[in-house]
């Protein structure tokens, strides 16, 4: 059996005194698309941010590559193979669209002709931003910023990419716009974990997927399982199992 290529091993994770995770176990193999669905409030973007570094644990481990990184600041995270893009996009708004890409870079250390060459091979699944490379990322439409935020987290070269609501704010077309590049980013051999409400598009994307309520795993199979489960057609669904 191979080794996962992120483990989260029984984790959990306190806000002060406040427990959100509790015992949260996931893994993500090489090359897979996973998804983590549940309500507001249920810990899904906590989840990644744990993954990552950004939120401590207090309890269990949180594996990568086979390496132990439980302890590892957040900054240690991108030079190992780990990329996040976070929720809302969180862009510098002053900076230019190429200037916020090539941020993501930081971690690698590239020489100035590795970094163009880097950015122009990510930028060719962006053709929506490639003409406002100069204009600053406050004057770009939701859509067109969260092209840029995933452009970022891309140039980083990660194995493992994690995004965090990815959907949030835009419209139906745009959501199976970037859902379709999530499956073209996969394609190229990047994992991808990410977090999301609608359990139709996510879980028809992934090959596997886990659901939370109020902090715990409470339901985890494929992709097809998970859409085909009577709980998550009821509730996540709206519709009744045959």
């Amino acid at each position: 059996m191979t080794e996962p290529l992120l483990a989260l091993d029984a984790i959990d994770v306190r806000y002060g005194p406040t427990q959100v995770l509790w015992g949260v176990t996931l893994r993500v193999e090489p090359g897979e698309v996973v998804a983590v669905m549940g309500p507001n409030g249920s810990g899904k973007s906590t989840v990644l941010k744990a993954a990552m570094g950004l939120k401590g644990v207090s309890g269990g481990r949180v594996m990568f590559r086979g390496e132990d990184m439980t302890r590892r600041p957040a900054t240690a995270r991108p030079g190992a193979g780990m990329s996040i893009v976070l929720e809302r996009r969180r862009l510098f708004p002053f900076m230019s669209v190429r200037e916020n890409i090539e941020l993501g870079a930081y971690a690698r250390r590239l020489s100035r002709a590795d970094l163009a060459r880097s950015f122009d091979e990510v930028l060719a699944l962006f053709p929506e931003i490639a003409g406002h490379l100069d204009a600053t990322a406050a004057r770009l439409s939701g859509g067109q910023q969260q092209m840029v935020a995933i452009a970022r987290g891309l140039m980083g070269d990660p194995q493992l990419l994690l995004m965090d609501e990815p959907l949030l704010g835009l419209s139906p077309a745009l959501q199976r716009h970037v859902i379709d590049l999530m499956g073209r980013i996969n394609q190229r051999g990047v994992a991808i974990l990410f977090n999301e409400q609608n359990a139709k598009l996510s879980f028809g994307l992934s090959h596997r997927g886990y659901l939370l309520e109020s902090g715990r795993v409470v339901l985890e199979g494929s992709g097809v399982e998970m859409l085909d489960h009577p709980e998550v057609r009821r509730v996540y669904l709206g519709e009744e199992a045959a």
